[in-house]
């Protein structure tokens, strides 16, 4: 168990079953990276988009499938991307901020909740991930607990705690989702509720607890011997999860020289060793380097029992006292699952530990985080981002009724994630006012950066308002943008047909695109038929498309030759079985 050379990504833990394709999919993270959630959609696309980079395929693959993903996380704790990208656009209905539970606490949960559906019989299955890591590009230790499950017609008492974080993070929400997502959501706590999970092997018994969920009990941790591996620990958390009994304590070097001695007499403390993030020499080319330790595991053992316990919950007062976690508890035997098991001589987990050496004693600054706090406070405001046509431009306002906390000494302002560099000051002990102008249809964002700055330091933050005078087509705008070859457009055509990349990488050619229609043109008046008659809804999107290159007067240019002729056909076409419907 925990054994560090078997890894998974976190990709390959979302990709559906053969045959299957996904239906639903929810996450809760406390931290998100917006670059990761860009990424993370083609684990559910179609075959070959999985591992591509090519933007084409990202924008085509978050395309087919934003509709069915809702990301919660903590408002305040979604990076600010190191640069802009127009594709950003795409992930913009997924991504629902949450507030605090209550006050100085957060919302921590790491969960990814999947259903799938198989394209052939229609049946369901489905799949959770419970994990210690945050959907960002962060490589340090993590866990990840992964099952299998089929919804069955009567409720499982068990899994009510999986049913009630859904209901409780949708109450939590900042802005209330749109009815068909809420709906969708709760439609996917329902099929958790009923669904019979498959026990990892050695596994006699299996609870989920929902910490931070009103009337949810804490879990038991009574027993004779305690594990505790968790980056960051507190005197009161560790009095939580090893209440009495000898502790074996894994966490950071900077956590433990914080605790207080007392609070580890007697125990077994280490940390993770210097070299645990490199590869054996034997590893495959490109196996990823971990450093840092992020995992969170409990053992506890009483008699010839253990009780293994994993989540998002640290060894803190705030995780078991207020944050909104999620913790899967595993009931096996001591011998397969008890502390001997993950620390003893031979064990694969303690080849990477060593023992703790007290360093440099740090006093907690009770400062640290009043910046953090503030943007985390900000964020939790319900704002407005409305847009407004100007003659040649457009211009967003971001409003709020709720006033920004004031603090003394702090600096804080809002720039759009599309416009970096165009900073407006927003007032303390103010409502939110700032209006951005002349903007293209592309710059057109609810995500906005906001900063809190004062001698000390600087945090930043993105944060999502609710754009209102959304421009019907900006979405096809940002599309046209990144069709600027005929190649592009041959790519995003084969793509959106549902090919994958294998056939879309064929194209290539001359200049202007000739060759690219000659090596990928074979059989496309087939497939744009095939569409028409079998999903032509299919084909709205390139129209769209069509239509915009040819009014920009781009078309010419980034149409492949041949190709104007063939759309009219189809055009005709699709225009004549519409009217047959109709009469």
């Amino acid at each position: 168990m925990l054994a560090p050379d078997s890894r998974s990504l976190l990709l390959d833990a979302l990709r559906p079953p053969p045959g299957m394709r996904m239906s639903r999919a929810v996450a809760l993270t406390f931290t998100l990276d917006l670059e990761s959630l860009l990424v993370a959609p083609l684990a559910f696309a179609a075959h070959g988009l999985r591992e591509t980079t090519d933007p084409i395929a990202v924008m085509e693959g978050v395309r087919q499938c934003a509709d069915r993903i809702d990301v919660f996380c903590q408002a305040g704790q979604i990076a600010v991307p190191p640069t802009k990208s127009a594709l950003l656009a795409f992930v913009e209905p997924m991504v629902h901020q949450v507030r605090r539970p209550k006050p100085g606490r957060l919302f921590h949960p790491k969960l990814w909740a999947l259903r799938f559906e198989d394209e052939a019989t229609g049946e369901t299955s489905l799949r959770l991930l419970v994990l210690s890591r945050n959907l960002t590009k962060d490589r340090s230790w993590d866990v990840c607990l992964r099952l299998e499950g089929y919804p069955g017609t009567r409720r499982v008492a068990g899994n009510k705690p999986l049913f009630d974080l859904l209901q409780h993070t949708l109450r939590l929400t900042v802005a209330p989702l749109p009815p068909d997502r809420q709906a969708a959501v709760e439609a996917l706590g329902e099929d958790l509720r009923r669904t019979a999970w498959e026990y990892p092997d050695g596994a006699r018994e299996m609870f989920f607890h929902a910490l931070g969920v009103p009337r949810t009990p804490p879990p038991d941790f009574a027993g004779t011997r305690h594990l505790v591996i968790s980056p960051f620990c507190t005197p009161e958390g560790l009095d939580r999860c090893a209440p009495s009994g000898k502790l074996a304590l894994v966490s950071r070097q900077e956590t433990l020289d914080c605790l207080p001695e007392e609070s580890q007499a007697g125990s077994e403390t280490f940390v993770l060793n210097a070299l645990a993030g490199l590869p054996a020499e034997e590893s495959p080319s490109g196996q990823e380097v971990l450093s840092g330790l992020h995992a969170k595991v409990y053992v506890v053992e009483k008699g010839h029992q253990a009780r293994v316990l994993l989540g998002s919950a640290n060894a803190t007062g705030a995780a078991f006292d207020g944050n909104v976690e999620l913790m899967v508890e595993l009931v096996g035997g001591r011998a397969q699952w008890g502390i001997d098991a993950l620390l003893g001589a031979k064990a694969a987990l303690r080849e990477i530990l060593e023992p703790y050496e007290r360093q440099n004693v740090a006093e907690p600054d009770p400062e640290a985080d009043r910046l953090r706090n503030l943007v985390r406070d900000l964020a939790a405001i319900p704002m407005l981002a409305t847009v407004v046509p100007e003659a040649d431009s457009y211009r967003l306002r971001v409003t709020s009724q709720d006033t920004v906390t004031k603090l003394p000494g702090v600096r804080i302002t809002a720039q759009l994630h599309t416009r970096r560099g165009e900073a407006t000051v927003l007032a303390s002990g103010q409502p939110v006012d700032a209006v951005f102008t002349g903007l293209a249809l592309v710059d057109i964002t609810p995500f906005i950066i906001v900063s809190a700055e004062d001698s000390s330091g600087r945090e930043q933050a993105v944060i999502l308002a609710t754009l209102v005078g959304d421009p019907l087509h900006r979405l096809d705008h940002v599309i046209a943008q990144q069709i600027d070859t005929p190649e592009k457009f041959l790519r995003f055509l084969l793509l959106m047909l549902g090919l994958g990349t294998d056939a879309a990488a064929l194209v290539s050619g001359a200049a202007g695109g000739d060759g690219a229609w000659r090596s990928s043109g074979t059989g496309i008046f087939e497939l744009l038929l095939n569409a028409l008659v079998d999903r032509p809804q299919q084909l709205d999107d390139l129209a769209r498309l069509v239509s915009r290159l040819e009014a920009s007067g781009d078309g010419k240019r980034l149409l492949p030759p041949g190709f104007t002729e063939l759309w009219q056909v189809v055009t005709q076409a699709r225009h004549a079985m519409t009217e047959a419907v109709r009469a």
